[in-house]
């Protein structure tokens, strides 16, 4: 009927909602930041949902960016407008660029 397949393996990483220890070096180092909207401290990370190279899923844990909570769930927040790019656009920054550069310095740190 139809041949036997071979079982190939993944070829794409399966995604893991826990980070793996790079992830978490780096997600501590976030913590440590103050929020790029308003530079308070006491942050929450946001996984940006826009198009960064090298991402692997919708929630990369290698690309996040440190907000306190009122620029993250307020009604002025990321998730207040309810669109990261017009919150970015508002606030004049590139939250993808920012994330990218900060997991870079992290993978440069941990080197």
């Amino acid at each position: 009927m139809f041949p036997k397949l071979r079982k190939l393996g993944r070829i794409k990483e399966k995604y893991s909602p826990i980070p793996n220890a790079a992830e978490k070096r780096h997600e501590a180092r976030l913590r440590e930041m103050p929020c790029i909207g308003c530079g308070a401290y006491g942050v929450e990370l946001h996984h940006t949902m826009l198009r960064v190279p090298g991402k692997r899923w919708r929630r990369d844990h290698r690309f996040q960016i440190p907000v306190c909570g009122e620029c993250h769930r307020g009604a002025n927040g990321i998730h207040g407008v309810g669109n990261e790019q017009k919150w970015a656009d508002a606030m004049g920054m590139d939250t993808a660029a920012i994330a990218y550069q900060l997991w870079m310095r992290s993978e440069e740190l941990d080197r």
